[in-house]
């Protein structure tokens, strides 16, 4: 019995996270800047130092701008992590940084060092199934993360301690933080599709604005 309240207890405080999480993406999103026109926007969603998976036939890119810190950003990760499975050779998926967390430029800086390995995924995955430990609220250790990524097979922990120093990841967070501010981008996670603004943030809305693209470049 005692299992079974903990299970809908659960249940009902992740349905509770969506409904918050939507109302302030709603919300956070309300200034997005119509004024740049399709070619400056497009170079903000999208610049050459971006990281980009999906092979993209069917010319349908989604940007997300994420805070690996970010509770919601953790939660969505799933869904975006399914659209890539399902449409990986349709899509691209770009990724964008805002650090809006204590620890967010520190654990941005060993994304982009385990990318220059060839383990971004690996290490993105891992950074928010572990949220929950490094980034407690008032209890933050980030420093948790050089033993939890040291556990993906292959990689060199030194080089990436090293590769965290380079200055080129800090222009990265600048620029994509610019960007973001251009766009009237507020909160995290923020996604578009095809250079338009996911209006409600929510997995079936992802899913059905992806798919009716698609087809719309079939045709």
């Amino acid at each position: 019995m005692q299992n079974r309240l903990k299970i809908i207890l659960s249940l009902l405080l992740v349905v509770g996270v969506f409904i918050g999480l939507s109302i302030f993406y709603k919300e956070s999103n309300k200034k997005e800047n119509n004024l740049i026109n399709k070619e400056e926007k497009d170079l903000m969603l999208k610049r050459d130092y971006s990281y980009k998976i999906g092979d993209n036939s069917k010319n349908v890119t989604v940007v997300q701008f994420i805070d690996p810190e970010c509770e919601s950003c953790a939660i969505f990760h799933e869904f975006v992590k399914k659209l890539y499975k399902d449409y990986y050779s349709e899509i691209e998926i770009v990724t964008k940084y805002i650090p809006n967390h204590k620890n967010s430029k520190f654990v941005i800086k060993l994304l982009e060092a385990s990318r220059a390995q060839g383990l971004y995924e690996e290490s993105l995955d891992i950074i928010f199934s572990t949220q929950d430990l490094w980034a407690k609220h008032n209890y933050e250790k980030p420093e948790l993360l050089y033993g939890f990524l040291s556990q993906i097979p292959n990689i060199d922990m030194k080089k990436l301690r090293s590769d965290m120093q380079d200055e080129k990841i800090l222009n990265i967070i600048k620029q994509d933080k610019d960007d973001a501010i251009s766009l009237g981008v507020l909160g995290t996670p923020t996604l578009y599709i095809n250079g338009e603004l996911l209006k409600r943030l929510s997995s079936e809305e992802l899913f059905d604005i992806v798919f009716k693209n698609i087809i719309k470049e079939e045709k």
